[in-house]
Order: C-alpha cells, then sequence, then structure tokens
C-alpha cells in the first residue's frame, strides 16, 4: 500500500493537484474516522469543542505558523534522521522507516497536548490519514531531481488546517441554531 501510495504520487507531475488531492482525502479520511468516534460516542462533538474553538489567533498560528514549524521539525529533520539510520544499516533506497516514524510521531505529538487521554487519543487518531499524506509527500518530493519537500508538505498541511477551520466554525454555527 504504502509504495503504490507513493508511485502514484509520484506519477502526479503537478504541485498544485498532488497538495489539493492530498488535503482532500486526509480531511475525508478525518471525517470518517471523526463519524466513527461520534457513532461510538455521541458526546465527541461536546469534547471536540472543549478542545477547539474559533476564536481567530489559534487559527492564524494553524494555518500559518505551526505548519512550517512542524514540516521541519517532522518531515525534514525526523524523517531524515531515520533515513540516515537506515542507510547506516545498510539499507539506501529504503525510506520506509523513516515514513513510519515521521506519520507516528506526528499523529502523537498532536494528541499528546490535551487535557484528556480520551480528547488525546481521539485526536492522534483523526490526525493519521494527515501524517500519512505528509510523510509520503515528504518522501516524494525529497526523491524526485527538482522535488520542493518543504514548499509542497508546509502548504498541504496549512490547507488541512485552513479546510478544519471551516469545519468546526460550521459545527460551531450549527449548533448555535439548535
Amino acid at each position: 500500500m504504502y509504495t503504490k501510495a507513493l508511485t502514484q504520487l509520484d506519477k502526479t507531475d503537478s504541485i498544485y493537484k498532488q497538495v489539493v488531492i492530498l488535503a482532500l482525502i486526509s480531511l475525508l479520511a478525518t471525517s470518517l474516522i471523526f463519524g466513527i468516534t461520534y457513532l461510538l460516542d455521541p458526546s465527541t462533538i461536546a469534547n471536540l469543542n472543549a478542545s477547539e474553538n474559533f476564536e481567530a489567533a489559534p487559527w492564524v498560528v494553524g494555518i500559518f505558523i505551526s505548519p512550517p514549524i512542524e514540516t521541519f521539525l517532522f518531515q525534514t529533520l525526523l524523517l531524515l534522521a531515520v533515513k540516515r539510520l537506515t542507510e547506516m544499516n545498510g539499507q539506501s533506497d529504503n525510506w520506509f522507516p523513516a515514513f513510519l516514524a515521521t506519520s507516528i510521531i506526528f499523529a502523537t505529538a498532536h494528541g499528546i497536548t490535551e487535557s484528556s487521554f480520551y480528547l488525546g487519543f481521539t485526536n492522534t487518531i483523526n490526525r493519521i490519514p494527515l501524517s500519512i499524506a505528509l510523510a509520503l509527500l515528504a518522501i516524494s518530493h525529497r526523491t524526485k531531481e527538482n522535488g520542493m519537500p518543504f514548499v509542497a508538505v508546509a502548504f498541504t498541511h496549512g490547507l488541512y488546517n485552513l479546510m478544519i477551520f471551516v469545519v468546526v466554525i460550521g459545527m460551531n454555527l450549527v449548533q448555535l441554531n439548535l
């Protein structure tokens, strides 16, 4: 699955297509996971509102400031550090350990800041599609001759956060009308 997804991503030459498609797929997968979580525990909406709000300042940070910082930490430093360790073990063409480590640590880092285990776990699970998409995008661009991994990943992450912002505002507006 990993190899097939990476091959499909490499076939797409347009960075804009990659960014939009990965952000939308991540959002759809996150929505599916959130829907399943809601079916298992309908109080998820209340817990989400306790965790997320639609004040402007946190979202400006989440859309414009955090994505480049997180891209540098996770999809650049961590990805390349694990790749270097893999190369030291004699597997120069193997990106899978770097993909796996980056995906798991990125998703977990987003859940660890929550106030309860339940919110942390839910937030981590909801970030898995995005973490997989960003790791695949970073690897795809790192293996291309003229790839732009930092720009592609940071922009995809920011676009995803913007879409989540729109969804959260919509959910809050729906709740206000209920």
